[in-house]
């Protein structure tokens, strides 16, 4: 192996590193705070050795100076955020369709510690968090999150990144489907509760003598957990149909990225 061999390989595996560090550090389940440190980086490390071999049949890094080589840096550890940020959108509409329930059933004031986001957020929230972590690896979901980066490598290979106003724009139209989504997810919940703050004003009109309010805490929240219980079975649909989206637009990030 030549000296320029050498220095190309290793730079290539830096690059990798950056790459896999900025993709690990924003991505549900890998990103969790649960996960130790070095864990984290051994997995950056050992993602970067497994696509070396690839990288260095197929890439040369350019001649460039210091500065270039630091620019390079960041276009990749950009590029790794912004994949992140995307399959981020999965566990994002989840905590907000439960936000949005919470509301509804009155349980928006039961706040919890996340060990993984270090915030307090609603209890259904984290219901629903949990539960869909389990499906998406469950699903495999973490292996075809890694299979879609590695093919960033084939897409976007190193120094090749193209970063334009339609990536952003891209990104940014994406990012509705967190409101979208989570809408969806509380919709079943915000029915019923409309349907029984309907009933529950027609028996006030008709009984005005009864406590409606006393009564419809307890209807709202019997009806919002039976309802809870019976969207838990579809939840497995749901995490599908978000990981599914993710996919799509990781790949049509990526054909943006690289040129295409």
């Amino acid at each position: 192996m030549t000296e320029a061999a050498f220095l190309n390989g290793v730079g290539l595996f830096l690059i990798a590193l950056v790459r896999f560090s900025g993709f690990f550090l924003i991505t549900p389940v890998f990103s969790d705070n649960l996960a130790p440190t070095r864990v984290k980086a051994g997995l950056c490390a050992l993602s970067s050795i497994l696509i070396l071999p690839h990288l260095i049949a197929t890439t040369t890094l350019p001649n460039l100076s210091v500065v270039g080589y630091g620019i390079m840096a960041i276009k990749e550890l950009t590029l790794g955020f912004m994949l992140g940020f995307i399959v981020l959108f999965l566990s994002s509409a989840l905590r907000m369709g439960g936000n949005l329930i919470g509301m509804q059933i009155g349980f928006s004031y039961a706040q919890v510690a996340d060990s993984g986001s270090n915030q307090s957020i609603g209890i259904i929230s984290e219901l629903l968090q949990l539960a869909g972590s389990l499906l998406f690896l469950f699903f495999n979901g973490h292996l075809i999150i890694l299979e879609s980066f590695f093919k960033s490598f084939s897409m976007v290979p190193p120094a090749g990144l193209v970063l334009t106003s339609s990536v952003i724009e891209e990104i940014l139209l994406y990012s509705r489907m967190i409101f979208i989504c989570g809408l969806q997810i509380a919709m079943p919940i915000i029915a019923v509760v409309l349907v029984g703050d309907v009933a529950l004003g027609i028996v006030a009109r008709t009984v005005p003598r009864m406590n409606i309010f006393q009564m419809g805490f307890a209807v709202k929240i019997i009806g919002g957990l039976i309802v809870i219980y019976l969207f838990i079975n579809c939840l497995a649909d749901v995490i599908k149909h978000l990981l599914e989206l993710s996919l799509e637009e990781v790949l049509l990030v990526l054909k943006h990225l690289g040129g295409a």
